[in-house]
């Protein structure tokens, strides 16, 4: 069967080239459809808090984006006109300067902070006007707008430079390692196409993240290599025994397609597992990454015969002699300790299985933005989180929400306040619910005790009245009364009418009603936790469980929480998945079971090692390289094993393990550099963190990978060679 498959695909291979090339060209045209999506929160469940808050706030009020502005050296005044002219600008909801809170000094310069809330339809383009208007001046600004802006800048422009200078350094380990100067060309044609319809059909999702945008193209170019190097390498051996060319692609395609199928397979497993996740952004990782790989695999079977054999008399006039690896040193390393190293490997095991519990994970980016951070220092943290309860306009509803508003501005972390500012009708709209006698109104309308006194006397108000409704009653009876109102008064009343309605939109919808709070706190803090559990008991405490919050640090927990969910499952399915195909493979219990736990093993002295070393682990790096990890260097458990094997059948344990490492030794060590060279690259020239951060952790997993599987898996299948090996035993 797979013979017949080989030799069709043979006699048919200028067809499969043409075609391939045509869809990649096709793909390449279509790689500007893809959206790109930044939001995290929106690969959150419907069950979670965060989705619950945001599909109500959207439903109710216009979607809100935070921005602080932080004039340098000017003045009071100069910083209450940037405050009116910002406020004039469309999509802004919102721009105050607080004189009292809004001033520090620091350095030798003084600082002055407008607070901004603008629409997060028009957010971007609200930047740039801003921006735009300070040109020329001294200022910080920072915002989630502008740091998402900053990280689509960055993927942009570092990501080309990561592929180049993966692909140079690649294609020289290639160029060592094979045996002619043209093979590595060869080998990145191949990637390049399979790289190009991956990406290139992307536009059937409705969106992609970032992180999946960033990181598949370079994870692709290191785990396709092995595909083209599993045939390369059986084609050369073929043409070595002095089969002319195209039966030679015959034999090769039917001795890869099962070893290359089970490594995609393997693969493939490890990136179906986050599909289970129920932070979907693991569905849009793994989605796309199985797919790379499949489209790999594919582009591998059906497009490399052909270009090998149209190429094979340039590949025969190009041969070199290439770096030779014979894997006797290493085979005779583990020889002379085949006590010590084995069992020192399986303590480090052990001990990092018990280490990595305690691992501390992260959920958002480290701050690239030299602004924000310097913003933070001066005036604290500013992140908002939002609070939606029910609408009640009527004073006892008034009184309830002060008291809200009260008892949250009062919790503490570290003995500080953690609410920074709490914006509400009752604080930032306060005037329209205070109550006002004659005096007091004559003071909020700018008039005379005696002129304002005359106008409610006419208006049956002989008690003090509610600031909404005094408006309310003065607009209506303005016309019957208008020749008793001073000169202006008309306008005033406009005015005082349009700053009601605009705070009325900002804090009041159809049914509910919002509080946006200003936190000095980070993301990364301990007590972003137990601020919400707080914050959540003393909205239900006072509204009952007709309530919500939403904002980015609620996203951020229920991420927190999502995870330690999808920890364990994700780990359990890409163990049983990859399980099954090598089970499948050499039809043995213990083999798969060995393979996996040398594996596992590495992934666990990888993710100890990294928390010592790096500090927090994002926690999107553990889920990717626990998938990745797995499924692709299990591949060299499964070649080294499947040698194993066979030279059982003429050697005894320890001479079919050394000849084993030497026969898989080139092979690794090509596929290993390439995962490590491209994991590192990704990890030193990005600067975004969720990038970098999954670049090296799995280059430092695949490193790991590698050690295992030269220096204690050999030892492990002669401990259990009885039960690995069928055949009858020479010793």
């Amino acid at each position: 069967m797979q013979q017949k498959l080989a030799r069709s695909i043979v006699r048919v291979r200028f067809l499969l080239m043409a075609l391939l090339l045509g869809l990649s060209v096709l793909a390449a045209l279509t790689l500007g459809r893809t959206k790109v999506n930044y939001d995290l929160t929106s690969y959150l469940a419907e069950n979670t808090e965060t989705k619950r808050g945001l599909n109500l706030m959207n439903g109710e009020f216009t979607p809100v984006d935070a921005l602080s502005v932080v004039l340098i050296d000017a003045s009071e005044k100069d910083a209450v006109a940037e405050a009116n002219a910002i406020a004039a600008m469309n999509g802004v909801i919102l721009s105050i300067h607080d004189p009292a809170e809004g001033y520090k000094e620091a350095d030798g310069h003084s600082y002055r902070l407008i607070s901004v809330n603008m629409s997060a339809d028009t957010a971007e383009e609200t930047l740039s006007e801003v921006e735009e208007r300070l040109s020329g001046t001294q200022h910080l600004i920072s915002g989630g707008v502008k740091e998402t802006r900053k990280l689509r800048e960055n993927i942009n422009s570092e990501m080309p430079t990561v592929m180049l200078v993966s692909c140079v350094i690649v294609f020289f380990i290639l160029l060592a390692m094979t045996s002619s100067y043209l093979e590595p060309f060869v080998f990145f044609v191949i990637i390049a196409v399979s790289i190009l319809l991956n990406m290139g059909s992307n536009w059937i999702f409705d969106s992609i993240s970032f992180i999946t945008f960033a990181v598949t193209a370079i994870l692709q170019l290191a785990l396709a290599m092995d595909y083209s190097i599993m045939l390369m390498n059986s084609f050369d051996r073929q043409r070595a025994s002095g089969t002319e060319p195209k039966q030679a692609m015959i034999l090769a395609l039917g001795d890869a397609f099962m070893p290359i199928s089970s490594s995609a397979l393997t693969t493939v497993g490890g990136m179906i597992a986050l599909v289970f996740m129920s932070f979907t952004i693991g569905y849009d990782i793994g989605i796309v990454l199985a797919k790379g790989i499949l489209l790999s695999m594919l582009t591998v079977f059906l497009m490399m015969p052909g270009l090998l054999l149209t190429l094979s008399p340039l590949l025969d006039k190009t041969r070199h002699k290439p770096v030779s690896i014979s894997g006797k040193g290493i085979g005779r390393i583990s020889g002379t300790l085949r006590g010590a190293v084995p069992v020192l490997l399986i303590l480090l095991i052990a001990f990092s299985a018990f280490m990595q519990r305690s691992n501390v994970y992260t959920y958002t980016v480290r701050n690239i933005d030299e602004e924000a951070i310097k913003i933070g220092e001066i005036f604290g943290q500013s992140n908002q989180l939002v609070l939606l309860f029910p609408r009640d306009d009527s004073d006892e509803g008034i009184a309830r929400q002060e008291r809200m508003i009260d008892e949250i501005s009062a919790l503490t972390a570290d003995g500080k306040p953690v609410v920074q500012k709490a914006m509400s009708m009752v604080t930032t709209g306060k005037a329209a619910v205070t109550y006002y006698d004659a005096v007091s109104a004559a003071q909020l309308l700018g008039r005379s005790e005696s002129s304002v006194r005359t106008a409610l006397s006419l208006m049956g108000i002989k008690t003090p009245i509610r600031g909404d409704r005094l408006l309310d009653a003065l607009s209506e009876k303005m016309k019957r009364y208008s020749f008793l109102m001073p000169e202006g008064a008309e306008q005033q009343l406009e005015e005082a009418r349009s700053l009601l309605k605009k705070a009325d939109a900002i804090f009041n919808g159809p049914h509910y009603s919002r509080a946006l709070l200003s936190l000095d706190l980070s993301f990364s803090s301990p007590h972003v936790h137990d601020t919400i559990v707080s914050t959540r008991s003393i909205l239900r405490d006072i509204y009952g469980e007709d309530t919500a919050m939403a904002g980015t640090m609620l996203a951020l927990d229920d991420i927190a929480v999502s995870f330690h969910k999808d920890l364990q499952r994700v780990s359990l399915i890409t163990v049983l998945f990859v399980f099954l195909v090598v089970l499948i493979s050499f039809r043995s219990l213990l083999i798969p079971l060995t393979l996996v736990c040398v594996i596992q093993g590495a992934i666990w002295i990888n993710m100890c090692f990294s928390n010592w070393y790096d500090g927090d682990i994002f926690f999107m790096c553990y889920l990717i390289c626990v998938g990745l990890q797995m499924g692709a260097t299990i591949d060299y458990g499964i070649l080294l094993t499947s040698h194993y094997r066979a030279l059982r059948a003429a050697l005894p344990p320890a001479q079919a393990a050394a000849q084993a490492i030497q026969l898989s030794v080139q092979t690794i060590l090509t596929s290993g550099s390439a995962l490590v060279v491209a994991g590192f690259s990704v990890g030193i020239v990005s600067s975004v963190f969720y990038i970098s951060s999954i670049g090296t952790m799995l280059a430092r997993g695949a490193l790991i990978s590698v050690v295992m599987v030269l220096f204690l898996l050999p030892r492990l299948l002669q401990w259990f060679d009885r039960w690995i090996v069928r055949a009858p035993k020479r010793e």
